[in-house]
């Protein structure tokens, strides 16, 4: 009976090492077999799995040694929420990525050729850059800036915008302005009705078709619009400052400072000129 009571004690022995108990052993006294496990604290605690950390919404992305895979991202792979603020370290020697946009930028537009085309970084030193997320807009500019190709694009749902160190927003005419050349029209600015944006044209111009007499149409370039109006000359060029209006039908024609401007029946953007 003894010996069958010890080839018990010994398989449940084995199988408490087994479950993590350190040390054991077992005895035989007057009362028969005893059998004794002990368990570490620590190995009990190390066993439990760790709870994982809730990701936040507010994310910064920053080391000492970022990868070059870093130019590849989008505000779309950190956040969907406005105002959220996302800090990205770029390495030297970085490539450019999709873009589209004007000073504010789809969240889908490459974070790093976005703060090269606003003059932020350059692709070959890097750069440490913060974002914002901000509301979507129904148009987007796209204009070559910094050497950085941008395309325009219609409505999407959230936008991105640098911010300073203060979170104050950083806006194209604090990084060199907009420059335009001369076959630009206004729908690469991306203004939505109402707003304005100062460009400037360099010199030495060439004349293009105008529509329009103040209104001109949106796509009646923005130079000899200018030119039409009396304020640049093609040898001089100079800077403007240009106002979205609402859609319009009627667009006059007129013959003014050397160029000839047509009439336009038919529904247009329009857009003006503002001091």
């Amino acid at each position: 009976m003894k010996t069958r009571s010890l080839k018990v004690m010994s398989v449940l022995l084995l199988i408490g090492l087994l479950i993590g108990c350190t040390s054991g052993g077992f005895e035989i006294g007057p009362g028969g077999p005893n059998l004794h496990l002990e368990f570490s604290k620590e190995a009990t605690q190390e066993a439990e799995a760790e709870p994982e950390e809730e990701a936040s919404a507010m994310q910064e992305v920053k080391g000492e040694r970022p990868s070059l895979a870093a130019w590849d991202q989008n505000a779309e792979a950190f956040t969907h929420v406005i105002g959220d603020r996302v800090t990205l370290e770029l390495p030297p020697n970085g490539f450019s990525g999709n873009l589209w946009g004007l000073g504010e930028y789809t969240t889908d537009s490459s974070i790093g050729s976005a703060a090269v085309h606003m003059g932020l970084i350059t692709f070959q030193k890097g750069g440490v850059v913060t974002i914002e997320i901000t509301d979507g807009r129904t148009k987007y500019g796209g204009l070559l800036r910094n050497s950085v190709v941008s395309s325009t694009y219609e409505s999407w749902p959230l936008s991105f915008v640098f911010v300073d160190a203060k979170g104050k927003p950083i806006t194209l005419q604090e990084t060199g302005g907009v420059q335009v050349d001369w076959s630009n029209t206004i729908r690469e600015l991306g203004l939505e009705e109402g707003q304005t944006m100062t460009v400037t044209l360099p010199a030495g111009g060439t004349e293009k078709e105008v529509w329009g007499s103040d209104p001109y149409t949106g796509d009646t370039p923005i130079g000899s619009a200018a030119v039409h109006k009396g304020l640049v000359t093609f040898d001089a060029g100079g800077t403007v400052t240009v106002q979205m209006l609402p859609m319009r039908s009627t667009f006059a024609g007129s013959e003014r400072n050397g160029i000839e401007s047509y009439e336009y029946d038919a529904p247009n953007e329009a857009f003006t000129f503002v001091r």
